[in-house]
């Protein structure tokens, strides 16, 4: 069992290192480190309309690479900051299901009909429950205080040009290394863009900001990555260890119980942000089914028994009820349709 945690991990490294979560953690690197905190911020508020703040809160949390846990400061920071609850909780649920490391390492690793089905069922699940926290429990006015927190809005030119000379070739560059078969395009088209990408940052950024962007990226690389390593080492472990007919026993079809029971695992479980990918591949590799399987990978990273905790000191018990039962009723339905779609 040991010798197939280590061959998980040789794998892993030799198959989905260099050209999918290298480019990843600089992406996101990138945006904690170069897009400016006030660009978003004034379109959270409370009066800002639902056609702007969701989509805003959204992309906000596909910008960023957090678990259910390391997300909860930022949830808490932009509440304070004046953020309605339900642009809030929509961002406290596409953080961690569907940020930019986690789609591509589950394109990378599983499938890209996983991963764009896992994106589009965290963006509307996350907007849905938004608005039904928001209708259910109707908040106050916004104070005078928070309206000035985010002040008037302004269109930057230069930050947005900025942006998208660096962002295009960037994620171009990721796109490449996972999409193109291996070959001399491949590698051309790798080397174009990593120049383009050099040249954007050498002209549009100071020095200060581009170290910022290093230090971003290799702290998320420092975070993530050993993590990363121990959950494809596990998931290898109980690839050898578990009893193929036990899983595909339980959750290898696409019933009600069999996409249940994943769901309610991750609801207890907690694991590192991307840990859920390595282990979704094992239990399909076991028998899941692709019902189970996508519930799971919903469900997972989103809400576990500790971050549950915490969201509970922040926005009180029955917010946090109505939010985990949403959770529950959401990705359990998803699987089913899934299963259904799949079969």
């Amino acid at each position: 069992m040991f010798i197939a945690g280590l061959s998980a991990i040789w794998d892993y490294i030799a198959l989905h290192t260099l050209f999918c979560l290298i480019p990843a953690f600089f992406i996101a690197g990138a945006m904690a480190a170069l897009i400016p905190k006030d660009l978003l911020l004034p379109y959270l508020g409370k009066k800002a309309s639902n056609f702007v703040s969701y989509p805003i809160a959204i992309l906000a949390g596909l910008l960023l690479a957090v678990c259910s846990c390391t997300v909860l400061p930022l949830f808490a920071g932009i509440r304070k900051s004046g953020a309605g609850i339900g642009p809030a909780i929509a961002f406290l649920y596409t953080a961690p299901a569907t940020n930019i490391l986690a789609i591509t390492y589950t394109s990378s690793l599983i499938g890209w009909d996983i991963a764009l089905w896992r994106i589009a069922f965290s963006i509307v699940f996350a907007v849905a429950i938004g608005i039904i926290i928001d209708r259910i429990f109707k908040e106050e006015e916004a104070k005078a205080a928070a309206a000035n927190v985010f002040g008037k809005k302004k269109k930057d030119k230069n930050t947005i040009k900025r942006l998208l000379m660096l962002f295009v070739p960037l994620v171009a560059i990721l796109l490449a290394g996972t999409r193109l078969e291996e070959g001399i395009i491949k590698y051309a088209a790798i080397a174009a863009l990593v120049a383009a990408t050099a040249f954007a940052a050498k002209k549009y950024y100071s020095r200060e900001e581009t170290d910022y962007w290093m230090s971003e990226s290799w702290r998320f690389f420092a975070m993530i990555f050993p993590m990363l390593v121990a959950g494809v080492f596990i998931a290898g472990v109980l690839g050898a260890a578990l009893p193929a007919d036990l899983v595909a026993q339980y959750v290898g079809n696409n019933g009600f119980l069999a996409v249940l029971i994943p769901v309610v695992f991750g609801l207890f479980m907690y694991f590192p942000t991307l840990v859920e990918v390595p282990m979704a591949k094992t239990f399909l590799e076991l028998g899941m089914a692709k019902g189970p399987l996508l519930a799971y990978l919903l469900a997972d990273p989103v809400i576990s028994l500790p971050s549950m905790l915490a969201v509970n000191k922040i926005m009180g018990t029955h917010r946090t009820i109505v939010y985990a039962g949403l959770i529950l009723v959401f990705t359990v339905a998803a699987g089913l349709l899934y299963g259904t779609i799949a079969a």
